[in-house]
């Protein structure tokens, strides 16, 4: 017998951790923000308001220090 759902579970499920280290961050002004973190040098784009991504905390301070973005 065919065991592809039970390989489909452990797939998604692996997929679906969130990396160590990062934190989640929120815009709350109604303005587009894209930024470069500090340290790791990734970008960070907020589109609109109440949009959230998952930030490597290295990077979050510096990130909240901009205004209209807020650590969860």
């Amino acid at each position: 017998m065919c065991n592809c759902n039970q390989q489909r579970s452990m797939y998604s499920a692996t997929n679906n951790q969130i990396e160590k280290g990062m934190v989640r961050v929120k815009l709350i002004k109604n303005e587009a923000v894209v930024l470069n973190g500090d340290f790791t040098g990734r970008t960070y784009i907020f589109r609109v308001i109440n949009d959230i991504n998952w930030v490597d905390k290295r990077d979050a301070m510096s990130l909240t220090e901009a205004q209209g973005l807020q650590l969860i």
